[in-house]
Formats: structure tokens, C-alpha cells, sequence
């Protein structure tokens, strides 16, 4: 999320910081006034998302300290690292200061806290949108680039659409059959959630089959072309996902070929749950639902049935096992055991079941199945534990899901300034 900070806001923070000081006669720098008033008013007043905010509070607690006065490293957990240092100089005149401004290292993201591969994942994002602004400005009917409306485009259009049709065939699944497999009485919270999984793919499919026979009937001059029609041809030759289809589907970044791939992976997966709807499944597939909140709120569901707990005072806590998907041998007794979860930022150390800095050139590393379950919430706080948010695409924000758990030798604020976080969907398979 971007925020409307300026210039203003740092010339204002350096005036109250001044006005402060020298009203203030105190032998100490009353450090934690001035991080409440940066943190929550000058700066945080713009702050709406409480991660980002935590974020804000994590480096003021970092930076503003009595040793920012006294050569402190200025690059967060850099200690020890060879060529890669910067600390505040010692006491001296203005001129001083601005030489030692000016001799600043480059930019690395190793000064935000960073790892150094966030600048790959940014460059690369950066790519990726350049051609994908490149591929826009493509004009519709400019038949010499192979654009959709040209002959060439047309025809790759009409391939892509039998293929697409052929390969799917009809994917839906008969919701009254399944229902009529599970008695009643024995439908629960996780009984629910995937026939609820079920319809939403149910209603995808229809429209993609539908929005796709209309286009071949379009192709063979059995309809009027139509402008949604020729929009959908467009996103074919593009390989992007037509809106009409994502509005309806799970949140991805995905192009249309590997989404395509990624929407089969998720029918086989219901598949497989149809078979024996009256159990749960060894280990859930998170990021191959519709709504990872609904399984969550469905595993609190059976904790508060069956201990007798609030709903409302439950959470989800997780633990990372040392098992892969092949060696569950069965359900959890006490929640569930679920897969697809990759860590972004850091990884995680088998050997000692922890956290860990990432490997260079290595974005992201899948974890092994993890042990969710609901327990009574505390506002106790672990200092080797890490509160780690899970999103749904690597475009976080409104993709958040849930907070994880996961521990950790290292204080959290190192992995809450290098922005360590959990990702279902990274748009590859690892």
C-alpha cells in the first residue's frame, strides 16, 4: 500500500523534534515520546494497515535509541558483515556531517533490513510489467504484430480456445450427489466448506465453458462478434485471464497458461476430497481453495464443538512438522494438517525447525506440512516466535489470510523489517 508521505511530513517530524528537545529538560532523550509522536501522529497519522504500521514502529524501536548517538550501526542486523556497515558519525560540525552524508554506500536493500534478493523479486516485477505495458499498447487490428483481430491473432485465438475446451471437458461436480452422500447429521464445519469449495468451482467453470462456446460459435460465423467477445479473444492471444473468468476465480498473478495449469491442480484436489466426503482429507491443500478463511474458521469450528470453547476467543496456531505431504500417514486428531505455504523473505531450517536468512538467487522456499489447529488466544508474547502474516498471492495486502506462528532465534524485528511473509499462490512450482 502507498501513503502520502512528503517531504512536509520530514521537515515537520525535524521541527517538533527540535521544539521538543529544547523545551524538554531532561538529561536523557525521552526516546519513547518521540517514537509515539512519529510513529502514531507524523507519520502513522497516514498509516492505515496495521501490518505497515507495526513496520513503521519496528524501525523507530530500531533506529531511535541512545546509541543512535554513539557510532550505532544504521543498517539493521548487519553486524559482522564484511563491506556492508554504516554508523552514524561521532559528535562533529555541520560540514563533517554533510561529508559523511555524502559518503554514503549505494542503496542496497540490506539498509532497509532487507535480503538481498528482494532487489531481484523488485527487478524482476519491474520486467514484467514493462512487457506487459508493452504488450497493451500493441495495437487490436495490426495484422504485421499478429494482434487479435488480425488473422494470425484470430487464428491463435481459435486454438486456444479448442484447447481450453477440450482439455477441460466438463469439470463440474454434481453438487446434489455429494450432498446426497453425506447424512445430514454428519455434515460439519469441514463437510461444508468443501461443498461450498465445490460450488464456487462449479460456477467458474460454467462461465468459462459458456464465455468460451459463445466465442467459438463467433469463430465459425454462428454468432455476432461482440465486444466482450472480442475482449475475450484478446486475453487469449495476450495469455491473460479474462476478467468475466477472474472475478469469479481465486485471486492469482498468474499469465492464462500457467493459471490454466493451476485451476486443474485445484479440481483434482476437490476430486480427491469427493471420493470420501465424510473425512478430511490427511493434509488440506491450502492454496488450492477458493477460501482458505472458510477451512480455518471450519478447523476453529470443530475445536469449539468439540472442547466446548468460545468461538470467538479461538485462534489458529501453527506448528511446522518435519513430515512431507507422502509421509502423512493420517488426519491430525486436533485440526488439521495442511500444505502448499511458502515462505518469502527467509527460509526455513529443517536441522534446527527455525527461521533462517534465505539463500542467495533462492525467493522463495516451500515449507514442509504444517499443524493447524484452534486454541484459546493470549496476549502473551514469545520472544522466539515470529507472528508471520499468510497471504493468498505475492501481492499481499488485500490478500491477507491469517497469522501464522513459526519460531525463531533471531528477535522478530529482524523478519518484520526484511518483510517475511507466507504466500500460498508464487505463481511457480518450487
Amino acid at each position: 500500500m502507498t501513503y502520502p508521505f512528503s517531504i512536509g511530513d520530514l521537515r515537520d517530524s525535524s521541527l517538533v523534534l527540535f521544539n521538543y528537545l529544547e523545551t524538554q529538560n531532561a538529561v536523557k532523550v525521552p526516546w519513547d515520546d518521540l517514537r509515539y509522536i512519529f510513529g502514531e501522529i507524523m507519520y502513522g497519522g497516514h498509516i492505515i494497515d496495521v501490518r505497515d504500521r507495526l513496520l513503521c514502529n519496528t524501525y523507530l524501536d530500531f533506529f531511535m535509541q541512545d546509541r543512535l548517538l554513539d557510532e550505532a550501526e544504521l543498517f539493521p542486523f548487519c553486524e559482522g558483515r564484511d563491506g556492508v556497515s554504516f554508523r552514524t558519525p561521532a559528535p562533529q560540525s555541520y560540514e563533517r556531517y554533510l561529508e559523511s552524508i555524502e559518503g554514503m554506500p549505494q542503496e542496497t536493500p540490506l539498509a532497509f533490513g532487507l535480503h538481498p534478493n528482494a532487489e531481484i523479486g523488485y527487478r524482476t516485477q519491474q520486467c514484467n510489467e514493462l512487457f506487459a505495458t508493452l504488450l497493451q499498447l500493441q495495437p487490436r487490428k495490426a495484422s504485421a504484430e499478429g494482434g487479435a483481430g488480425s488473422q494470425g491473432g484470430q487464428m491463435h485465438a481459435e486454438q486456444v480456445c479448442h484447447e481450453i475446451l477440450e482439455e477441460m471437458g466438463d469439470s463440474r461436480f454434481d453438487i446434489e450427489e455429494i450432498s446426497q452422500a453425506i447424512p445430514d447429521e454428519e455434515k460439519g464445519p469441514y463437510q461444508h466448506v468443501f461443498l461450498q469449495e465445490c460450488q464456487c468451482m462449479n460456477v467458474l467453470v460454467t462461465e468459462m465453458i459458456r464465455s468460451l462456446s459463445e466465442l467459438e460459435l463467433g469463430f465459425k460465423g454462428e454468432l455476432t462478434m461482440s465486444s466482450l467477445m472480442e475482449d475475450l479473444a484478446a486475453n487469449l492471444v495476450l495469455d491473460k485471464v479474462p476478467p468475466s473468468w477472474t472475478k469469479l476465480a481465486f485471486p492469482s498473478t498468474r499469465p492464462l497458461g500457467s493459471w490454466l495449469g493451476n485451476l486443474k491442480e485445484r479440481i483434482e484436489h476437490l476430486q480427491e476430497w469427493t471420493k470420501e466426503p465424510l473425512t478430511l482429507p490427511k493434509v488440506v491443500d491450502l492454496s488450492k481453495l477458493f477460501s482458505p478463511q472458510s477451512f480455518l474458521t471450519a478447523v476453529k469450528e470443530v475445536a469449539s464443538q468439540q472442547h466446548q470453547l468460545e468461538l470467538n476467543k479461538l485462534v489458529i496456531v501453527t506448528a511446522v512438522t518435519k513430515k512431507d505431504v507422502s509421509s502423512v500417514d493420517a488426519a491430525a486428531r486436533d485440526g488439521a494438517f495442511v500444505t502448499g505455504l511458502h515462505l518469502d523473505g527467509a527460509r526455513w531450517d529443517m536441522a534446527s525447525s527455525c527461521l533462517e536468512e534465505s539463500r542467495p538467487k533462492e525467493l522463495f522456499c516451500a515449507l514442509p506440512v504444517v499443524h493447524c489447529k484452534a486454541e484459546l488466544g493470549s496476549k502473551k508474547e514469545d520472544s522466539g516466535t515470529y507472528i508471520c502474516p499468510v497471504y493468498r498471492t505475492q501481492q499481499r495486502g488485500a490478500t491477507f489470510i491469517f497469522d501464522a506462528q513459526l519460531r525463531t532465534k533471531y528477535p522478530s524485528a529482524k523478519w518484520i523489517m526484511g518483510g517475511v511473509a507466507m504466500i500460498l499462490d508464487i505463481g511457480v512450482s518450487l
